[in-house]
């Protein structure tokens, strides 16, 4: 079996995967080649569209570094009891009723089980935070409220779970995001709330933002916004690609307890990152596993995190996903990519 595993941080203005749902060509493009591409949910979901392939798996990012880590396998599904937790924050009730609608629409055309919703004993809090280096991180006062009702629901039948809650975001970084000048201004603390679910209740999970009514009304405006941006635009149902996501998504099992046909970190053929973001575990765990890291150079970011500047060796610089897609095509057949670049190495003596 051949697996690739495509990261694409969020809230750092990936050029691919730094909106919503622009990476899933790229992602289909490399599941047309391999047996399965484990990916996180920001580099897969659109909104109200989820069109990965059946063979890329929806994982977590904390949970994706666990398996990197060796601490966790995944196993497939044939699909998930989903749950899902309402931010009790909302100010309208037209934030409810798209998230409800959504539900409704994603459970009776997709065919998938949600065994109900509920909303938060609290306010959850969340606000999105730039940081020094232009990135956006998080801040949430009510965790344990998510977290209380993410187990009332487990505790009903639900085996995935999906969350939904109001972002407080400043207006100029919303605009900036929607023309394309800014990093995804979401990303970050959702990030942060489905890691903290996904360590303490050890269930697939993600995230959707609960819109507000003028929210809505940034999201959606009467003009053409940046293609990127434009499944935000036609639609404000953030739970649609969630739901979608997690109806197949894989289960962590300890890896104490995995069983053959379990995916493990050795079952990891190759490694995908936007060229100059190759900190974190995932990149760490594969160059001391001797996994290839593949950096795709039109893929930049607001980070400079490179190569040269970890001192990784397990890297292969390409240009693109097509030609990353025929560096991971020649590795499968057992072909030396060297052998089809040319001026061709000669034999050097050792």
């Amino acid at each position: 079996m051949f697996n690739v595993v495509q990261v694409i941080p969020t809230g750092i203005g990936a050029r691919i995967g730094g909106f919503v749902g622009d990476a899933t060509p790229a992602t289909n493009l490399l599941a047309s080649i391999v047996d399965r591409v484990i990916a996180h949910p920001n580099v897969v979901n659109g909104v109200e569209l989820y069109l990965a392939k059946p063979n890329v798996l929806y994982v977590e990012g904390y949970t994706l570094d666990r398996f990197f880590l060796g601490e966790v396998a995944l196993r497939e599904v044939r699909t998930n009891k989903i749950g899902v937790v309402i931010d009790s924050g909302f100010t309208e009730k037209e934030s409810l009723d798209v998230a409800l609608n959504t539900i409704d629409a994603i459970e009776t055309v997709k065919g998938i089980e949600v065994t109900g919703y509920t909303l938060t004993d609290k306010p959850v809090g969340v606000r999105a935070v730039r940081n020094k280096s232009g990135a956006f991180v998080g801040e949430i006062k009510n965790i344990k409220t998510i977290l209380d009702a993410s187990k009332k629901l487990i505790d009903n039948g639900a085996e995935a779970i999906a969350i939904s809650t109001v972002i407080r975001i400043d207006k100029k970084d919303l605009y900036a995001y929607f023309k394309g000048n800014g990093p995804n201004p979401f990303g970050g603390v959702e990030a942060i709330i489905s890691h903290v679910v996904s360590r303490k209740l050890e269930v697939p999970c993600a995230h959707a933002p609960l819109l507000t009514k003028e929210e809505m009304k940034l999201e959606m405006p009467p003009k053409v916004v940046d293609p990127r941006a434009g499944a935000e635009a036609a639609s404000p149902a953030y739970l649609g690609c969630a739901l979608q996501g997690l109806y197949k998504a894989p289960q962590l099992i300890r890896i104490g307890d995995a069983e053959e046909g379990d995916l493990k970190i050795e079952d990891v053929s190759a490694l995908l990152y936007p060229y100059n973001s190759l900190g974190g575990i995932p990149a760490l765990s594969a160059e001391k596993n001797n996994i290839p890291i593949i950096a795709v150079e039109e893929n930049k970011t607001i980070l400079n995190v490179t190569s040269d500047k970890l001192g990784l060796k397990n890297v292969i610089s390409v240009k693109n996903y097509l030609e990353a897609a025929g560096v991971i095509a020649a590795m499968k057949e057992g072909i030396d990519y060297n052998t089809i670049k040319r001026p061709i190495h000669k034999l050097k003596k050792i």
